[in-house]
């Protein structure tokens, strides 16, 4: 390939990511969702922040406007450029925990719930270090562009110039030095590319960074993590604003970021990579000579392969384990496996927020998330319970925010962390039978709280409490109420404490790897208790064989190992301080006392950011309207304003639209004005011939929306559903000739539309290239019921029915449409059609029968360059019919294969694409032709 056509190449992949670069930038931790309307929205200005906060999080919006005051010189010192004034959002309508920083609109978003895994710190400080980091960056480098016209192209630029390891990795890298926790000190985050480097696995950068379907690979946090740390150990902190700063300069160089590191380093993006590796390599090396670990046996045994793990293991009665198994080959599962390694699925566990479940007595509890049907920034995490003698399943409590549930020993009590949406921590106790709560237990200081766990008789409770001054072992004495300190403050990821006899068990990490420990309580003195090469996690103690089980870290993913209780290396140390110490949270920064006002969404509703080449949908590539729209957005996701201009290059007509959707209420609803050329064909007939002339008109066409989309979660299936219905009112002008003046149809108005769809799948394993099982059902019908002078009716079937296939992550999809149509819909289709549709001959469509089968083909983690990273390739059987009915033959119209590759382009980690060809075969009498291919290329996100 010659340098001019390579470079051609790499223009037309750049035009394509840029097109939809800045929808999907962050569109994996950010979303359009909406907020439920009861939610009473309040707001703090003070000089560089707006926070947009629920009137029930007052306490820690005042907390965190002070603290946010207080860190944006830090947060900003290495970038030299302090960042202009943002709107935060503190979101506690949600369960998950999280946070982000956009553009188009300028915003970021905090969510508020802490985690039930974490750093040793606070929640709130960790997230306000990390997102207002990312503010910076985005001023650094695009701070010239700004609202109302040049919001979305700031974020395009940011996606297409930093690769998402750097911008991660330099927020980690702030979060840890201007903390004294985050996760750059936490072995366990560290631990897969730690792993893969000291056992061998040096995967290439792309592999490194794009990640992989088949092995177990850094994500790009981590990755970018110790990228960029090792940029400044070798350059100083200056390097990161030397490369941003030149980068800003000339955003549209291409490949600009590894352009301007081998400006400064003399490495590529490639080769920095590959030093780092070699750095990290000999670094974990010499760590793992002096801890001199043991080779502890693993359970169950398999040859490495595609990642699998078995989490939690616990022993039962009869000698068994139960544990949850995930696996990238299926949804995630508690599972019962006996000595030999054979397992019986238990039951398969929907979303959860942390991996987890409980047992005790014949009996499992676990949480899921769920999401409120219809607002989606309002989710829930519920407590499930399955009763293993009975085999039967119930919901414990429903609309609930409880978290990490545990048995106690005879299961007719659990204890669940509850967080209310002021983020106020207790601890619950809740009926097994019935999940009402029996007794609340508020944390002492309001110290976060994670995975607490019974004693042997029920009646204490140990819980890990974080707070500014690390991490803490707290025991809870139900029958008095009280709590008290047992570990007190620790720097160190202190995880699932259990009881082990007259010791408390933990996960620790003080000698640098995650490892297990023993807190005897009455000598008041730790011991470590395992040496494991990778991590060690989740302890729980069998008291019937006196033998603790955990999870041992391997190259592709958390095996289970034991000991013999008792076992320990050496004595560690004494706890630094006593017990008895009060509950002090000493916060380094004084609360000011900030103004706060009602925020009126009402009044905020316009908001123009950008100015676009597509009205902000590219949910199909096929679909988009290339033009210059005008974007408005407000801040809470519940209108959008478009104003645009289209030119038709088909028929050289202008269009221009204008849009408002508003989706604050249960229906959504949309209204949208165009004014647009057309173009059609009349026959006229002139001394005995026929002849067609062509005509051009214009049309006012005026469209109102009504959606109602509701979606339900339970276990592992998902169940969407909902209601539409438009109608529009079209006026018709300008015809170019007015002959036809007389049989001109000059105005159409209120044609109604109506659609109910019904579509339920189970969840998808990671390497699944659709649900294993799955029923979707969308009934259509369109008619005129307003206008006398137009008739037409159109009816239209749509269904899919998903299968599994003969091997895992196979697939079979049938699907059955079916249409009925009169009037002026006569030719119109309103269902699928078979492959190859417009290279036949057109035929008129009542139904069609559409049979594809899907398989994976291979996961070749290729590099193409840095053009294309190909992570998997995929194949298929289809066959299409046409006009199912009897008398028919029942033979398909079209049939073929299809060949697909999942990949990432130019080392982008977003979008990822899908492209492929279909060749088909088209079964006929005289076709246009035989066999021919059509070429298609989509995306997600």
């Amino acid at each position: 390939m010659n340098t001019h056509n390579y470079m051609l190449i790499i223009k037309y992949l750049i035009s394509i990511i840029l097109c939809v670069y800045s929808h999907i930038t962050f569109s994996q931790v950010f979303n359009t969702d909406q907020y439920p309307p009861s939610v009473k929205w309040r707001q703090i200005n003070t000089e560089n922040f707006q926070l947009i906060y629920p009137a029930v999080f007052e306490n820690g919006a005042q907390q965190l406007a002070s603290e946010l005051e207080a860190l944006r010189e830090r947060v900003s010192e290495t970038l030299r450029k302090k960042p202009r004034k943002i709107s935060i959002i503190l979101q506690n309508q949600t369960v998950e925990s999280n946070g982000n920083v956009q553009l188009a609109p300028r915003r970021s978003e905090f969510y508020t719930t802490p985690p039930q895994q974490s750093d040793f710190q606070d929640w709130l400080n960790n997230l306000a270090i990390h997102e207002l980091r990312h503010v910076v960056q985005f001023d650094k480098l695009t701070g010239y562009l700004r609202a109302p016209f040049f919001e979305q192209l700031a974020l395009a630029i940011y996606g297409a110039n930093l690769p998402s390891w750097f911008f991660e990795g330099d927020a980690v890298v702030t979060e840890t030095k201007l903390s004294n926790a985050g996760r750059g000190r936490l072995p366990s985050w560290e631990m897969p590319f730690r792993t893969n480097l000291i056992s061998g696995a040096t995967y290439s950068y792309q592999k490194d960074y794009l990640g992989s379907l088949k092995n177990v690979t850094p994500g790009f946090y981590e990755l970018g993590y110790f990228l960029t740390l090792q940029l400044e150990k070798e350059y100083g902190p200056a390097i990161v604003d030397s490369l941003m700063t030149r980068m800003a300069k000339l955003p549209i160089r291409p490949y600009n970021f590894s352009n301007s590191l081998k400006k400064f380093t003399g490495y590529n993006t490639r080769q920095w990579h590959e030093k780092t590796q070699g750095e990290l390599t000999l670094k974990w090396e010499q760590q793992l000579a002096e801890n001199a670990p043991v080779d502890y046996s693993v359970f169950p045994r398999k040859d490495v392969g595609k990642p699998m793990s078995w989490l939690l293991p616990r022993a039962l009665p009869d000698g068994r384990i139960i544990a949850l198994h995930q696996n990238v080959q299926r949804v995630p599962a508690i599972v019962i496996l006996d000595t030999a390694g054979w397992q019986r699925e238990v039951v398969k566990t929907g979303r959860q927020a942390e991996p987890h479940f409980s047992y005790a007595a014949g009996k499992v509890v676990w949480d899921e998330i769920r999401r409120d049907s219809r607002y989606g920034k309002r989710t829930y995490n519920v407590i499930n319970c399955y009763d293993l003698e009975t085999q039967s399943y119930k919901q414990l409590t429903r609309k609930s925010r409880y978290f990490s549930p545990a048995l106690n020993p005879d299961a007719k009590q659990v204890v669940t962390v509850a967080v209310s949406e002021d983020n106020t921590m207790s601890l619950v106790l809740l009926n097994t039978e019935t999940g009402h709560a029996i007794a609340r237990f508020p944390s002492p200081g309001n110290i976060q709280l994670q995975t607490p766990a019974f004693d042997e008789t029920g009646t204490k409770v140990v819980v890990t409490g974080i707070s500014r001054q690390g991490a803490a072992l707290m025991e809870l004495d139900i029958s008095s109420a009280t709590y008290r300190m047992v570990l007190n403050w620790q720097a160190q990821q202190l995880e699932r404490p259990s009881y082990a006899n007259d010791r408390i068990i933990f996960k620790a990490h003080y000698n640098g790897i995650d490892n297990l420990y023993a807190l005897d309580t009455s000598a008041n003195t730790i011991y470590q208790l395992t040496n494991v090469r990778f991590g060690a996690f989740n302890p729980s103690f069998d008291a019937r064989n006196n033998q603790v089980w955990f999870n041992n870290y391997q190259l592709d993913g958390y095996r289970i190992s034991r000991l013999q209780s008792g076992t320990s290396y050496h004595s560690h140390f004494k706890p630094p301080q006593r017990p008895e110490d009060v509950f002090a949270n000493n916060d380094t920064i004084q609360a000011e006392k900030w103004a706060s006002t009602p925020y009126k969404g009402l009044k905020n509703i316009i908001n123009f950011h950008s100015l676009s080449v597509d009205n902000d949908n590219f949910d199909n590539l096929d679909d988009i309207k290339p033009g210059v729209y005008w974007l408005s957005d407000d801040l809470l996701n519940t209108t959008q304003l478009r104003l645009g201009y289209i030119y038709d290059g088909d028929i050289r007509s202008s269009e221009y639209l204008a849009s408002v959707t508003y989706q604050r209420f249960f229906p959504k609803f949309s209204l949208e004005h165009s004014n647009r050329g057309q173009v059609g064909a009349a026959r006229v007939t002139s001394n005995g011939q026929e002849n067609i002339v062509g005509l051009r008109w214009r049309e006012n066409v005026t469209t109102l929306t009504m959606d109602i989309p509701l979606v339900f979660y339970r276990l592992n299936h998902v169940v969407t559903t909902g209601f539409s219905t438009a109608t529009s009112y079209t006026q018709r002008y300008g015809l170019s000739d007015p002959q036809f003046q007389s049989r001109f149809i000059d105005r159409i108005q209120f044609p109604m539309h109506y659609q109910l769809y019904f579509n339920h799948n189970a969840r998808q394993g990671t390497l699944d290239l659709a649900p294993r099982w799955g029923q979707q059902f969308s009934v259509t019908y369109r008619h005129f019921p307003f206008d006398s002078r137009i008739s037409g009716e159109l009816l239209s079937f749509r269904t899919a029915f998903y299968f599994p296939g003969l091997w895992r992550n196979h697939s079979l999809l049938a699907r059955f449409n079916y249409q009925l149509r009169n009037g002026t819909y006569q030719m119109a289709n309103d269902i699928p059609l078979v492959s190859g549709y417009d290279q036949l001959h057109p035929l008129p469509v009542d139904n069609t029968l559409l049979f594809n089968y899907r398989f994976p083909i291979a996961y070749p983690d290729w590099s193409i360059g840095p053009l294309a990273y190909i992570k998997r390739f995929k194949g298929g059987f289809f066959a299409d019919f046409q006009n199912v009915r009897a008398g028919n033959t029942f033979q398909p119209r079209t049939f073929g294969i299809e060949f697909r590759s999942d990949m990432n382009l130019l080392r982008y980690y977003l979008p990822n694409f899908d492209i492929g060809v279909k060749l088909i075969y088209a079964n006929e009498t005289n076709p246009r032709q035989r066999i021919f291919a059509t070429y298609s290329i989509g995306y997600s996100y």
